[in-house]
């Protein structure tokens, strides 16, 4: 359930059973199947002027609070500029929705660039990996990247806000390669197994819930919860290696995929949360040099 205090919670509840939300996911997964199908630049073309033109009308708060969290973030730019970036905040999501279905085409049209693939193939080789993902530009692009690397990763599955939306990036991810570890408390034991196997498991690790940022920190204390958390403790129990992974927008419908070289925790284990705040340095200062291209732009902290 939504939070009181998030403006959201008067939305109509789109997962809950009825005959209105099931004619809603099925149209949305019509469109997906659809879209599947378009040429490449069409599908975003096409889907970004109607997100943009719904989210301005039905949701205002997510562009007021993207704009308030711009101006936090970058103080001494224009009112112009934080406008064009709200704008391009908006584009990047309306694009992200119309781009989702054509992934997999988009490796072989030449539209993602993998400047660090061979030094990713030689980290991957050592063993076990951690990619720790974020949200920026098309993150779903990610999964074309591993696999023209030749890798195969695992991930929690997902809950979107309707049924259609999760129906539509389970069907995406799998198709793409993915393995989906347990929803449920075995999904830990799985994401343990995968990195005491040589495995690749992949953790979003910048996350909101209900409206709530849970990373990064942005100046808060470290806290044990979220995914940030996890990915702490089963990298300093599983030893594995551990490599931040995200895609940045190009211009003319293309992508950058980026891995970084191997990133070591501390060698003196301090505690959980020094190992949060620590990973929270990792991944905050990418996330702040993309914030117009970051899905989480709008929620609060």
């Amino acid at each position: 359930m939504r939070e009181e205090t998030d403006p959201a919670a008067a939305l109509p509840d789109r997962r809950a059973p009825g005959w209105r939300n099931r004619l809603l996911d099925a149209w949305e997964i019509g469109q997906y199947l659809v879209f599947r199908h378009m040429p490449i630049d069409l599908g975003p073309r096409l889907a970004a002027p109607g997100i943009i033109a719904y989210i301005k009308r039905e949701r205002p708060w997510v562009v007021e609070r993207a704009r308030a969290n711009l101006k936090r973030h970058r103080p001494s730019a224009s009112d112009e500029q934080i406008e064009a970036w709200v704008e391009a905040f908006l584009d990047n999501i309306g694009r992200y929705i119309g781009e989702t279905p054509s992934i997999g085409r988009y490796m072989k049209a030449g539209r993602i660039e993998l400047p660090d693939a061979e030094r990713t193939r030689e980290i991957r080789r050592r063993g076990s990996l951690m990619a720790l993902c974020l949200h920026t530009g098309n993150w779903e692009v990610m999964l074309e990247g591993l696999s023209a690397m030749g890798m195969s990763a695992a991930c929690a599955p997902i809950e979107w806000e309707t049924r259609g939306q999760t129906w539509i990036i389970n069907d995406l991810r799998r198709r793409n390669g993915l393995r989906y570890l347990a929803q449920d408390h075995g999904g830990i034991r799985a994401a343990w197994r995968e990195l005491t196997e040589d495995g690749l498991l992949a953790i979003f690790v910048d996350e909101a819930r209900h409206g709530q940022l849970m990373a990064p920190l942005f100046g808060r204390p470290p806290h044990a919860e979220g995914n940030l958390a996890v990915a702490a403790k089963l990298a300093r129990r599983s030893a594995c290696n551990i490599v931040l992974s995200y895609a940045t927008r190009l211009p003319g419908q293309r992508f950058r995929m980026t891995v970084s070289d191997v990133i070591e925790l501390p060698k003196e284990p301090r505690g959980l949360l020094d190992d949060v705040a620590f990973l929270n340095g990792v991944i905050e200062p990418v996330v702040l040099e993309h914030l117009e291209q970051w899905f989480w732009l709008d929620d609060s902290f």
